[in-house]
């Protein structure tokens, strides 16, 4: 992305957001339901695209195209009541004859970046909402997916050709991060989404201080079990939150601190668990845990685990390596200090802990600077209300994993794991200004 094509891609963002900017709720909506049905042509297709490009399983690629839809169909319901709420001011005294209403304004042009492992629907996370907002889009898409990218953005195009709305509405720009950071630097962008490494995210707090800037970062995923549940259930529940897609998942479970009451049977309940989860070729449909991103990255997990088991961790379990596949690993003995218990995991690695109380396993969850997701398990009602309030992360999970998620609901973190929340209606709220109309009795 050289300095003409970046400047082409800010003035032309900028030209779209004032031919878009004023158009109805009905014309907006118009253009989503049209890309929704382009989507619905190309599914498989962007589905097989996916699958080439970046190792997700097949059955999991298909499902993220559906919750694509899915996303993109909450967006066309929001923008139908998005804009406008009512306030009583002729509650106060004085006010007598008053109207208000809380009206939002898109911001202007939004830069979009986002990540490998979900680049269809984290892309529409941000994409649908801002252009039903009345934003005009710069998407900045993960360089491994180029091919699954050009697909859906060429959906958006036939949709908007068809529908008549604003060239550059939504433009394509090119995967150099360094180019992207100059594009995000812009006067004339107005607004920057950005999904990935909590390392980046913090960057660009650092270079962008005074821009609207919305961070959806890394997570550390922790579950609490307590000692009176169903450890084989819970277990068969957990599982796939750990390594589908070869954990790849910001949401994903990672550290696990169970009941010592219920550690043996949970333990290997949680082995046998993982292990009947399909390892192998993305393309085979019964496969769940594929290959991570490249090989450089098996590389560096497996040495990870390697570090861990010299400094004493137990091996619960674990496979060899084959290129880019590595096959799920289950340790357990680590201090909380561990990289593996610390740290964004972002692999099929899991970190099991024997804890002496439910309430320590919530102390120990805790014990994080992320705060995505976290879950516990128990059926005592006092013990669930004990977690919601010390569970300190966006999203609190209780007898459900994770990585459990409607895509029209709220989703987002607290400190290093972002700001706000995604959604369509919670992010059309971050690609908008409010403004509060007042207007008394003509005098």
């Amino acid at each position: 992305m050289g300095a003409k094509v970046r400047e082409g891609l800010a003035e032309g963002a900028l030209q779209a957001f004032g031919a878009w900017k004023d158009a109805s709720r009905l014309v907006r909506r118009r253009l989503l339901e049209t890309w929704l049905d382009q989507v619905a042509l190309i599914r498989e297709e962007l589905a097989l695209a996916m699958t080439r490009e970046t190792g997700k399983p097949i059955t999991l690629a298909r499902g993220e195209v559906g919750r694509a839809e899915a996303t993109l169909r909450a967006t066309i319901e929001a923008v139908a009541s998005f804009g406008e709420e009512s306030i009583p001011y002729d509650l106060m005294v004085g006010a007598e004859g008053c109207r208000a209403v809380l009206r939002r304004f898109p911001l202007g042009p939004v830069l979009a970046i986002t990540p490998f492992n979900f680049p269809v629907n984290l892309a529409m996370h941000k994409l649908a909402p801002a252009v039903g907002a009345g934003c005009s889009v710069i998407w900045k898409p993960c360089p491994q997916a180029p091919d699954t990218s050009r697909l859906l953005w060429e959906s958006f195009e036939a949709a908007r050709i068809r529908v008549t709305a604003p060239t550059h509405l939504l433009q394509l720009a090119g995967a150099d991060p360094v180019r992207a950071e100059e594009l995000a630097r812009d006067p004339r962008i107005a607004a920057v989404s950005f999904t990935g490494s909590e390392r980046v995210g913090r960057h660009l707090e650092q270079v962008l201080a005074g821009k609207r800037l919305l961070l959806e970062l890394g997570g550390n995923g922790a579950v609490v079990v307590d000692a009176d549940v169903d450890a084989a259930a819970v277990a068969r529940h957990i599982a796939p939150a750990a390594v589908a897609g070869a954990g790849q998942s910001c949401s994903k479970a990672q550290r696990i601190y169970v009941h010592r009451q219920l550690w043996d049977a949970f333990v290997l309940a949680f082995v046998e668990a993982v292990k009947a989860l399909p390892v192998g070729d993305p393309m085979d449909p019964a496969t769940v845990v594929g290959p991570v991103i490249d090989e450089a990255t098996a590389l560096r997990i497996d040495e990870g685990l390697d570090r861990a088991v010299a400094a004493g961790a137990m091996v619960l379990l674990r496979g060899k390596r084959l290129g880019a596949l590595v096959p799920p690993a289950i340790l357990t003995g680590l201090p909380e200090a561990d990289p593996l218990q610390c740290e964004e995991a972002f692999s099929p690695v899991t970190i099991l802990t024997c804890v002496a109380s439910f309430e320590e396993g919530l102390d120990f969850a805790s014990t994080t600077r992320f705060g995505l997701r976290a879950s516990a398990y128990s059926r005592d009602q006092r013990n669930l209300r004990l977690a919601e309030s010390k569970l300190r992360a966006g999203g609190v999970l209780l007898n459900l994993p994770p990585t459990f998620r409607l895509d029209a609901a709220p989703f987002g973190g607290v400190s290093a794991s972002g700001n706000g929340f995604e959604g369509p209606r919670w992010a059309m709220e971050g690609f908008t200004e409010g403004r509060l109309i007042v207007e008394g009795p003509a005098l």
